[in-house]
């Protein structure tokens, strides 16, 4: 008994080093993951995967002002109540001044444009959501336990497979449902109306977004600046709705009232950051509910939205879009500009080509169309200051258009502006034999034809682009003499075997 009572004394020693080693090594690695976050995952979970997931949730932040924000608090929050919860800060750049993200296991800072020595896990959120669900939230906006309880339940009778999300009220905020329609061949964004049927296109109120994560494969860039109107915007071209749920609300954190400077930079960050998605969606022209029209194509100050134009087609039909509404826009106020001058000289002129075309089928240019072609009679010309002027000199008139004689022939044109190049081309025919001819022909356009002087005795009018414009007589036998029967009732492309839709 005496020796094994010797042995006991080292051995219990022994024991209590052992575990006073085993609790030192767990403290050290608690310790390192809260200061060093691990990465999420190394790749993306497909759609079969999702569904053998149990329900679980990533919580996204985005949209957040970088001058004054409650990011850290948000995270915090969220991440050290429901541990079992991925949360993703997702920022285009690097955020400066620096936004403080707690170093939390399931925290991640997201750099959508990182620098060249990141990883690609780094820069991409898709590749760090193992969940099945996804909850975008406005920073401020976090979830309690009755939420989380709530959601088990909303997963326990949810019915997969539908084309469908939900928007999560924060607080008691009572929020609006209201329709979209985003024209991406015509470059429009059109907010409507108040939706009676509960299937919103787009939601008015501070909300979060819960989507089955497989729905965010369904648009190109789920990512974007302002990312409650992309998302919403975006996933209307796939006839995607969303509900108001009645069981999930946010809870808001409190903070402090923003002083004036806070509440102009959140202004002046919210009017860049939907810039920003506009320009990257390619939304040239937004209508809101009360029908007032938000512009973000070219102006005078700007070049237009396409640039040089090969073999008649321009670059945005190979795209399967049509002429931005804002160049259509500024066609339409050219040649209001140019027909009101050569009325008021007495110059006899007439709308041509494609654009007479417009006028007889749409009484308006073509919605693929980019500039607008008119006739006059040559001997008219030195009626018309402008017009002799051209002869000598390029020029901008007192309202900013710029009046030039084209280097491709002998014709003149009208820009927009010196630097937004949109124009009216003018073409000077005079009578041969009763047949009016001119000076310059394009072959590839074979409505450029010489045509009987009867056609121009008399002129007529016609509705075009909102104004009454001059035009031939006998618009339709005009037309059909120079494009062929059935013109006005058959509109095609030019090269239209190479265009989109």
């Amino acid at each position: 008994m005496r020796p094994l009572k010797r042995r006991w004394k080292p051995l219990a020693a022994a024991v209590t080093v052992i575990l006073i080693q085993i609790w030192v090594f767990s403290w050290c690695n608690r310790e390192n993951a809260e200061h060093f976050p691990v990465t999420l995952t190394d790749a993306p979970l497909d759609n079969q995967n999702l569904k053998n997931l149990k329900p679980s949730l990533t919580v996204i932040l985005q949209d957040f002002d970088v001058f004054e924000n409650t990011i850290y608090d948000t995270v915090a929050y969220i991440a050290r109540n429901f541990t079992d919860i991925d949360v993703l800060v997702i920022s285009e750049t690097l955020p400066y001044p620096p936004v403080k993200v707690p170093n939390l296991q399931n925290v991640k800072l997201i750099i959508l444009k990182a620098d060249p020595g990141t990883t690609l896990n780094a820069t991409r959120p898709d590749l760090n959501i193992r969940s099945n669900f996804v909850l975008f939230i406005p920073d401020g906006s976090v979830l309690d336990i009755h939420f989380k309880r709530s959601f088990n339940v909303f997963t326990r009778n949810f019915e997969a497979d539908k084309q469908e999300g939900y928007a999560t009220p924060v607080g008691n905020v009572q929020l609006s449902c209201r329709g979209i329609n985003f024209n991406l061949k015509m470059w429009t964004l059109h907010f409507g109306d108040i939706v009676k049927t509960g299937k919103c296109g787009y939601i008015i109120g501070e909300h979060g977004i819960l989507l089955e994560t497989k729905h965010l494969y369904a648009v190109s860039q789920p990512h974007l600046p302002s990312t409650f109107i992309s998302l919403y915007a975006q996933l209307s071209l796939v006839q995607f709705k969303f509900t108001v749920t009645k069981d999930l609300h946010l809870r808001k954190l409190p903070t402090k009232p923003k002083s004036p400077q806070a509440l102009w930079q959140l202004k002046q960050f919210k009017q860049k950051s939907v810039q920003q998605l506009y320009h990257q969606l390619g939304v040239k022209k937004v209508v809101h509910e009360n029908e007032k029209v938000d512009w973000y194509g070219c102006h005078k100050e700007s070049t237009r939205c396409f640039d040089t134009v090969y073999q008649d087609m321009p670059e945005f039909l190979y795209h399967g879009r049509w002429t931005p509404p804002c160049c259509l826009n500024n066609l339409r106020e050219t040649s209001k500009h140019v027909f009101t001058i050569l009325e008021r000289c007495k110059v006899r002129y007439w709308l041509e080509g494609g654009s007479l075309l417009g006028a007889a089928r749409y009484r308006d240019i073509i919605p693929w169309d980019y500039d607008v072609d008119i006739g006059i009679y040559k001997d008219d010309i030195g009626k018309c200051t402008q017009l002799s002027r051209i002869a000598l000199e390029s020029y901008v008139d007192d309202e900013g258009y710029k009046w030039e004689k084209a280097i491709e022939g002998d014709f003149y044109r009208v820009q927009y502006s010196e630097v937004n190049h949109l124009h009216v081309d003018i073409f000077p025919f005079y009578s041969k034999n009763g047949v009016m001819t001119k000076d310059t022909w394009f072959k590839t356009h074979r409505q450029d034809t010489e045509f009987p002087e009867y056609f121009l005795t008399p002129l007529s009018w016609v509705m075009f682009g909102g104004i009454n414009a001059s035009a031939p007589n006998h618009i339709r036998d005009f037309l059909e003499y120079k494009f062929g029967k059935g013109v006005i009732e058959s509109p095609k492309y030019p090269n239209a075997e190479v265009v989109v839709g």
